[in-house]
């Protein structure tokens, strides 16, 4: 699948929260959220588009050391076609612009897709933080999972 990656436009929380829901309908951000998110100094962020349509997306936030990736969700019809590894990627390729040593995220222990695409990238697990998410009991443990950043020098 072809798809292009464009940066998340600041004013994008109410279009971000519409494709959150549709990624994550079990927990969808709601636009008041995703401003205040936006609004936070060292979020980033990017779309993926097919044609006229986004069709995923990837948040993140330069922590001054490490890039955390906030939230990462390609929509049903488009996953398993290398639109989440294009993202990902791009989230990869600025934190190491940015000279940022690692990247680190959080991911449902029972999301075996997500985990394969990110230890696919090189993330490896680094802790756990058991009952973290509400909408899977019976998968609510996130798992901590870091890679370092591509391209990454000295953060100093």
């Amino acid at each position: 699948m072809t798809v292009r990656v464009t940066t998340l436009p600041a004013a994008a929380a109410a279009p971000l929260a519409d494709l959150h829901g549709a990624c994550f309908p079990e927990d969808p951000w709601d636009a008041a959220a995703l401003q205040r998110l936006l609004a936070l100094v060292g979020v980033f962020g990017y779309l993926a588009w097919r044609e006229d349509a986004p069709v995923g997306f990837a948040l993140a936030r330069d922590l001054g050391d490490e890039v955390e990736i906030l939230s990462l969700g390609v929509m049903a019809g488009c996953r398993r076609r290398g639109v989440g590894r294009t993202l990902l990627d791009a989230v990869m390729a600025e934190a190491g612009r940015r000279r940022r040593g690692s990247l680190v995220l959080e991911v449902a222990a029972g999301n075996t897709a997500a985990r394969r695409l990110y230890a696919g990238a090189g993330f490896v697990q680094v802790g756990r933080r058991p009952r973290y998410y509400r909408h899977t009991p019976e998968s609510g443990d996130a798992l901590i999972l870091r890679a370092a950043a591509v391209g990454a020098g000295s953060a100093q």
